[in-house]
């Protein structure tokens, strides 16, 4: 359904802009699929809190502001995986270690980015009493930037990228 969206908004674009999107292609593809990533994560995140919130607790307290976030991060961690793994980098595996090895990377890498996610916002809502829609909402750029990274060098490299190739293309 988001890649139909997606196709569709295409058609809409004058040439110069399509150019550009052709151009820069899997980065748009990545800000697009990031984009509905950090509504996931946000969405679940203020879900979490009205939840915690009928139970009592609230967010700048640090057990419910950690396990909300946790509960987030695993919902568009997931949600991640797949849109990136089918329509940014396009990644295509035949082999169930191949399979693995992106899944474990993937959430190695995320796992990097969770903790700094926590940390920020444990640091501005519970320390420093920052507002918390406004914080999940701003780190979460931080965090998409960072993921990119991870997934373009680390997990979904094209095979010929991958350092054992270019040694073997050196020799």
């Amino acid at each position: 359904m988001l890649e139909k969206l997606l196709q569709f908004a295409l058609k809409l674009l004058p040439k110069p802009l399509k150019n550009l999107w052709d151009k820069y292609e899997n980065i748009w593809r990545y800000c697009y699929y990031g984009l509905w990533t950090t509504v996931i994560s946000y969405a679940s995140k203020l879900i979490g809190q009205w939840l915690f919130g009928l139970a009592g607790y609230t967010m700048k307290q640090t057990v419910p502001n950690v396990l909300n976030t946790t509960i987030s991060w695993i919902i568009a961690a997931t949600f991640a995986f797949f849109v990136n793994k089918k329509y940014v980098f396009m990644s295509k595996t035949t082999e169930r270690s191949e399979l693995l090895h992106e899944i474990y990377t993937f959430y190695g890498a995320r796992f990097v980015s969770f903790f700094m996610e926590v940390g920020l916002m444990w640091v501005t809502t519970v320390a420093l009493k920052w507002n918390y829609a406004l914080m999940a909402f701003l780190v979460q750029f931080l965090i998409v930037a960072l993921n990119y990274v991870f997934s373009k060098v680390v997990v979904f490299r094209k095979k010929e990228d991958a350092p054992e190739q270019a040694e073997k293309k050196a020799e």
